[in-house]
């Protein structure tokens, strides 16, 4: 069986309660990864001090602690050069993986050695995962990925499983608020790494009442805006591209939360 990392961040707000159960799945996979990655990102609160040294798992549990937030990128950054294996499984600290998820990702990678980049769906719950809101699909193969990445994050970030030594020749994660992740996928595609989607739910991801609120405002969309001009200067798109992403994407993004929500359930979810 193939040896993988499992890399965790976690900061001050998480809800202790959502990180224990987190914790939980992972104790409950049917494959345990070799070694767990948890950066601290800054001081963390008692509460979730206890959660960690409560954990108990027949593994190596790696801790770095950064003195101060540095927000998700940079903290993944962190845990990917601390990981001491070649491929690195990352979830968010609040969301709870599906028993098999790793055997189902290790099967993938064990029937095509060539991957070096693989996810899976999700199912999305607000309060219960047993009772799932809406599931995000993304596709399955190779050339559906690439052509998918040019107008949409092509995966499920939190269910995402990638090689160490062609993340960190993409010049690894790097503070970008809300793309993060669609960065480092859109810079290792550009340098020809193998994808794939396991066409299986993996994870069940929570959703707050303050997602589609992050997702509108200035903010958010200056960092869309930069990551058009990223898809751009990697050659997946071209001017007309840029344009027509920006065009469709921007003024959404201006909607009231409500409405933004609406769109989303629309166009980027499916209703359970």
């Amino acid at each position: 069986m193939i040896n993988f990392t499992l890399l965790i961040c976690v900061y001050a707000k998480e809800n202790p309660a959502h990180f224990a159960a987190c914790l939980e799945s992972i104790a409950a996979q049917t494959v345990l990864p070799d070694e767990l990655v948890i950066v601290k990102d800054g001081q963390l609160t008692a509460e979730l001090e206890t959660v960690l040294q409560n954990l108990q798992l027949p593994i190596e549990v790696i801790t770095v602690s950064l003195p101060e937030n540095v927000t998700l990128g940079p903290a993944r950054a962190e845990g990917v050069k601390a990981a001491r294996n070649e491929w690195v499984a990352i979830m968010d600290s609040d969301d709870i993986c599906r028993p098999d998820r790793f055997e189902k990702q290790l099967d993938m990678i064990e029937g095509d050695p060539a991957l070096e980049l693989i996810g899976g769906q999700i199912a999305e719950f607000t309060d219960d995962p047993a009772t799932p809101i809406a599931t995000r699909t993304v596709p399955l193969a190779n050339d559906e990925i690439k052509k998918f990445a040019k107008k949409r994050n092509p995966f499920n970030s939190m269910t995402v499983m990638f090689k160490r030594g062609p993340a960190l020749e993409a010049g690894n994660y790097r503070y970008f608020p809300w793309f993060e992740d669609y960065d480092l996928w859109v810079r290792m595609i550009s340098n020809g790494v193998k994808c794939a989607n396991h066409p299986d739910i993996l994870v069940d991801a929570r959703t707050g009442s303050g997602m589609y609120a992050r997702r509108r405002g200035s903010s958010y969309i200056r960092s869309e805006l930069r990551m058009q001009k990223q898809l751009k200067e990697s050659g997946m798109i071209n001017a007309a591209g840029f344009l027509r992403n920006a065009a469709l994407r921007i003024p959404i993004r201006l909607l009231p939360e409500k409405a933004l929500a609406a769109v989303y359930k629309r166009y980027a979810r499916k209703d359970c």
